[in-house]
């Protein structure tokens, strides 16, 4: 079972909890809809997968969102793995208490194949903290995560998230960024409710700085490019994995 769940693990090592972003929510009425283009790739390992979400603030401060995934293939050392799909189902939910502040809670609906989705219900919830710095917009972001047990009776440990992003503000065209995501891994796995041997994973550590680009073609489409890297053996894996991500998005 813990050979199971470390597979789940490293197949699933770029899709870990994460809200759509750590900035203020839009304001009443408005939306954004979504498509995106994954290319990850770590050691032998590789995958293309796509993507379709959407946001909408239904009343001034609180947003509700869905977002879900679709893995095109899997490779490994040039061949098919078998692993393709539908991915999880996200519903996300975020609500600005303060001008700098929200509060967010996301379900993972664990509707997906198995070969491509962590299974079991997985939440995550946390608040978030913004500030604008002249050209500079910076964002930040504290959550916990969980996933229950799934079919196999396995759950892994809660996953605690620091996220920092800085937004440069060049021209009304052009946003860069980078950030950085910190997880840290808090208990253990366990089967049934039971401790798996050897499985105590507390304070281990995944670093997953990025950097991307913001392209507002017009008020109304938008488009973008980003860069992901893991970095943490224990958290990861063996081999460090890259995902390169390509978006394209409408206002509304």
């Amino acid at each position: 079972m813990f050979k199971k769940a470390l597979l789940a693990t490293a197949i699933a090592a770029t899709a870990s909890f994460a809200t759509w972003d750590y900035f203020p929510v839009q304001e009443a009425g408005k939306g954004q809809a979504e498509l995106t283009v994954p290319f990850s790739m770590w050691g032998d390992w590789s995958r293309l997968g796509v993507g379709v979400g959407a946001r909408y603030s239904i009343i001034q401060n609180l947003e509700a969102g869905l977002r879900l995934p679709y893995t095109i293939f899997t490779h490994f050392d040039g061949d098919d793995a078998k692993a393709d799909g539908i991915g999880n189902l996200d519903l996300m939910f975020r609500y600005q208490f303060m001008p700098i502040m929200n509060a967010f809670v996301d379900v993972n609906l664990p509707i997906g194949d198995e070969e491509v989705s962590p299974d079991g219900l997985g939440i995550y919830a946390g608040v978030q903290y913004s500030q604008n710095f002249g050209m500079v917009n910076f964002g930040s972001e504290l959550g916990f995560g969980l996933r229950t047990e799934g079919d196999d009776e396995v759950s892994p440990p809660f996953d605690l998230k620091i996220g920092l992003e800085a937004d440069f503000a060049v021209n009304e065209m052009l946003t860069p960024y980078v950030g950085v995501d910190i997880n840290m891994w808090l208990g253990e796995y366990t089967h049934d409710g039971d401790e798996l041997p050897g499985s105590d994973a507390s304070g281990t550590i995944g670093i997953a700085p990025f950097l991307g680009l913001n392209i507002a073609i017009n008020q109304m489409f938008y488009a973008g490019i980003d860069a992901r890297f893991g970095i943490g053996e224990d958290y990861y894996g063996e081999d460090m994995p890259i995902t390169l991500t390509g978006k394209f998005g409408v206002n509304f």
